[in-house]
Formats: C-alpha cells, sequence, structure tokens
C-alpha cells in the first residue's frame, strides 16, 4: 500500500530532521547549549515544541480511535479544562522562581528548597515516569510500522529508538525543539488532509459527517457523571485533571526544559500561555474520529482490516492512512506519525540524560570534569536510556487496553507525589515538612494499590474491579496522600524549615 513515492517523502522528511540535528551539533560546545539551546531559543518555537510534545502519536493515533469506536464521542475534551488551569497557575507562581535561581531543572529548585536528598527523590520519579509515560508513544507508533512494514512490533520499536537515538545525540535540546517545530505543522496538515479526504468521499460530504455522527450521538461534549470509574467527566476535568496539568507543565522535566530554554521568565510565560492553543488539536483529532466512524460505516473494512481493528481498535486511522490516503500525502502522514513519536523520545532522552547527568553523574561520580567530559557522558547516556524506553515500548507491546488509557494511568505513579513535593516546598516558608522519603514511597504504593488491586488480592483476601477508580483521580490522590504524610504543625520562630531525621534536610 506504500508507493516509491510516498517512501520518498518519508526519507526527506528524515533527511530534513537529520539536517537540523547536525546544524544544531556544532552549536553545542558545554552541558548548557546542549540541555538548554544557550537560553537563547525563541518563544514561539519553544511554545511549538510544548504543543507538539503535547500531542504525540498517542493522540494522533489514539484520540480518533476514541469517537470511531462504539459508544465513543467528546467528552474526552472536557480534559482541556484542567490543562488550561494548570498553565495559568504555572506562568503565575512556578516560572519565576525557575528563573530567578537560573536553574537546569524544577529538581535543582527542589534541591535548594529541601536539600540534595530531596532533589534526587524527586529526580527519580521523574525519570521512572518518563520512562513509563514516553514508553506508550514508541508503542503507538510501532503499531504504524507494524502496518507499513509487516515487521514485529519489536523490530519496529527498535527502528524508532534507533533513529530518537541519533538525533537526540547529535543536536541536544535546541534540535529537539527544532525538530518540534516541523512536527507541529506536519500533524495539523496531515489531519486536516484525512479529514478532507473523508469528506469528499462522502454522499453528503460536510452533511454526512455532521448526520451520522449527530445520529450516533458522537458530539456528545459534556458529562456530569458522578462515578469517579468513569475518566472522561467534567468533575474529573475540573477537580482531578489540575493536579495532573500542574505536575506536567510545572515539575515534569520533559515539559519545563523547553520552557526553560527560553531567554528570560517573560518569554516562558508567553511559549507556556500561548501552547493552550494546542488544546485545539484533540478536537481535531476526535472530529477524525467521527469522519472514519462515518466512512466505514458506508465502506466497511475487509474482513482481514476488521480483524485487525477488533484486536487493536487503535489500528484504524493508520488503516485508513495506509489503504485510503492519495500517494504521496499517505506518506506525509506516515511521516507525521513517525515525528510525532521520534520527536517524543528525543524530548525525554535529552531530559533523561541532563537529570542523570546533574543529580547523579556530578555530585557521586565525577564532580571535577571537565565540560567536554559530561558533554560526552551526556551523549553516552542517550543511548542507554533510548535502549530502557525501547524495552518498556516492547513490553507495553502485549497490552490490550487502548493507548489513551495506557499513556494517562501510567503516568498516575509518579505525577502525583512530584506535585506533592512541589507543594511541600511552597509550604515549607509555614509548616514544618519531615519524612519525606517515606511520603512519597506510600504515595506511589496508595496509587498502585487503587489502579492495580489485583495484585494485592493474596494480601487483602478480596477480590476487586481493577481499577478502583478512573485514572484521572489518582493524580489529586497522590499529590494529597504524599502531602498528608510529610507536612507537620506551623513553624514557630527560628524552628528548622525540615526536620533533620536522617532523609532530609538543608545542607
Amino acid at each position: 500500500m506504500f508507493s516509491t513515492i510516498d517512501w520518498a517523502v518519508v526519507g526527506l522528511y528524515i533527511a530534513l530532521t537529520t539536517w537540523i540535528g547536525h546544524r544544531q551539533k556544532g552549536r553545542q560546545q558545554t552541558t548548557h547549549d546542549f540541555f538548554l539551546g544557550g537560553r537563547n531559543i525563541p518563544w514561539y518555537a519553544v511554545s511549538a515544541s510544548i504543543i507538539a510534545t503535547t500531542i504525540s502519536a498517542v493522540t494522533f493515533i489514539g484520540v480518533p480511535a476514541i469517537t470511531y469506536a462504539a459508544g465513543g464521542n467528546f467528552t474526552y475534551l472536557q480534559l482541556a479544562l484542567g490543562g488550561i488551569l494548570a498553565r495559568l497557575l504555572i506562568a503565575r507562581f512556578l516560572l519565576p522562581r525557575y528563573f530567578e535561581g537560573n536553574y537546569y531543572s524544577p529538581y535543582d529548585f527542589m534541591s535548594d528548597r529541601f536539600g540534595a536528598v530531596t532533589g534526587r527523590i524527586t529526580a527519580g520519579l521523574f525519570m521512572m515516569g518518563g520512562v513509563l509515560g514516553q514508553s506508550v508513544r514508541v508503542y503507538a507508533t510501532a503499531l504504524v510500522i507494524e502496518l507499513l512494514t509487516g515487521w514485529s512490533l519489536g523490530h519496529s520499536i527498535l527502528v524508532i529508538a534507533a533513529f530518537a537515538i541519533l538525533w537526540t545525540w547529535m543536536g541536544g535540546v535546541a534540535a529537539v525543539i527544532w525538530t518540534d517545530v516541523v512536527q507541529f505543522f506536519v500533524l495539523i496538515i496531515g489531519a486536516l488532509a484525512a479529514l478532507f479526504l473523508i469528506t469528499t468521499t462522502l454522499p453528503d460530504g460536510w452533511s454526512s459527517l455532521v448526520s451520522f455522527g449527530q445520529t450516533a450521538g458522537k458530539f456528545r461534549l459534556l458529562d456530569f457523571t458522578t462515578d469517579p470509574r468513569v475518566a472522561f467527566t467534567f468533575w474529573a476535568a475540573l477537580l482531578a485533571l489540575p493536579f495532573q496539568g500542574v505536575a506536567v507543565y510545572g515539575t515534569d522535566h520533559l515539559f519545563t526544559q523547553r520552557l526553560m530554554c527560553c531567554r528570560n521568565a517573560q518569554e516562558a510565560r508567553k511559549a507556556l500561555l500561548w501552547s493552550i492553543m494546542g488544546e485545539c488539536i484533540p478536537a481535531l483529532m476526535l472530529l477524525v474520529g467521527v469522519g472514519l466512524f462515518t466512512f466505514y460505516s458506508l465502506h466497511p473494512l475487509d474482513s482481514p482490516l476488521a480483524q485487525l481493528v477488533s484486536e487493536k481498535g487503535d489500528r484504524i486511522f493508520p488503516i485508513f492512512i495506509l489503504s485510503e490516503m492519495p500517494v504521496g500525502m499517505k506518506g506525509l502522514l506516515i511521516a507525521g506519525v513517525l515525528s510525532a513519536a521520534i520527536s517524543s523520545l528525543d524530548s525525554i532522552l535529552a531530559a533523561l540524560s541532563q537529570i542523570s547527568i546533574t543529580m547523579f553523574y556530578r555530585p557521586f561520580i565525577k564532580s571535577n570534569g571537565t565540560e567536554a567530559h559530561y558533554l560526552s557522558m551526556s551523549r553516552f547516556l542517550v543511548v542507554i536510556w533510548g535502549a530502557l524506553l525501547g524495552l518498556t515500548a516492547w513490553q507495553f507491546s502485549q497490552s490490550t487496553g487502548d493507548l489513551i488509557t495506557l499513556a494517562f494511568s501510567m503516568t498516575t505513579y509518579t505525577l502525583g507525589p512530584m506535585l506533592g513535593l512541589f507543594i511541600l516546598s511552597l509550604l515549607s516558608a509555614r509548616y514544618r515538612i519531615s519524612h519525606i522519603t517515606p511520603a512519597v514511597c506510600l504515595s506511589v504504593l496508595v496509587v498502585l494499590t487503587v489502579n492495580e488491586p489485583e495484585l494485592f488480592t493474596g494480601i487483602i483476601q478480596h477480590s476487586f474491579q481493577s481499577p478502583l477508580l478512573a485514572w484521572p483521580w489518582l493524580f489529586p490522590i497522590g499529590t494529597l496522600v504524599c502531602i498528608g504524610l510529610a507536612i507537620r504543625a506551623p513553624l514557630k520562630p527560628n524552628q528548622p524549615k525540615v526536620a533533620t531525621n536522617g532523609d532530609d534536610h538543608r545542607p
């Protein structure tokens, strides 16, 4: 289903992004350049990079499958409310603090507030969450490569990881951001082209899409259900998702690294607030899903393809791209999917490498190395982390669940405790904080118990439906458990802000 012209389009895209990485390579003379782009990246490029990283291959492939599926609708779009509220809070309270101290990461900020031990605990949470969350995106793209080439999921994952390692190794975060800008436009053009093609093949064009969607209830937007086991509800968006949004854009280094590449706090605030426009993209992809539902209602899938979709519903949009899109545009869309995955991997590899160097390698292994040595070690760590991400993605390929639930649920274990630690750092001026490490560990354990209760059936001697709560509610649970276990009585005059209990103290 893939012609020579399509392969040429994909090849040109790969050549373009590789050239971007090569252009950036000569500019990386220090770790400051490699990790922060010399703090000289324009705000609009950073904003586009944030949007591109947010949407990723999971959004491009998984979101259309939501509205295509039986009973699917637009209620997923409610979750944007949490992201908007979170960005407003971060722009007001967190960004100025990060730039005042000229930090490389939020975890350097935590080290200043609570000491090096807590900073490293937070960094460790980021590493674990980064590997779990981003590996799902690699798996999502492997679904496309599998259909395109006939390779196994394992081989498809290997190819994606290899390209991501190459691009990150060459150009650092600056290359990541500029390739994100290219990816941003490719994905938008690709989604609009798919929607245009669908409407042109329908009997009454756009009217058919709207009619079929309304009849099937696909355009339902608001859901005021109070059942906490339903993920896409107004109450989850309003009350639970702001916790996730603040954790992602304010404490997850995958996103804060981009903001710290801006020239100053004002430009970083502008980049973050303009990234709110990215919330329109899920709406576009949901509309593509309605288009797919309408198209295949009129033109049912052949039996072999229908079987593939019944096994994994997320295959529906890749199958449409490969079987229905015209020559050339098909190649562009596949290039867009590849770019989304590789860009996500670039981002997390650059961030994981940076945290490894600044929080662990430099303090414990070689504290007096040259900048050239740290730069070489950063590139070596990109390879190590890339291999680990590929291995984790292969493990996720055995999953039978949908991409959206898998992607979000994998981040619940770490984002809640991370946000809890940052809130504790803000409260430390008024309250005594202690036993941070046990608080973090128990927070992760509580979230694991709620999300995977079957793991503890032998201990509890009771069988529970898994999960006990929908994934949005796990973010506030993780956050509040961490805060509740670590916060103590209000401070008295001259009392230390953090108790010296053997696990945390101010240096």
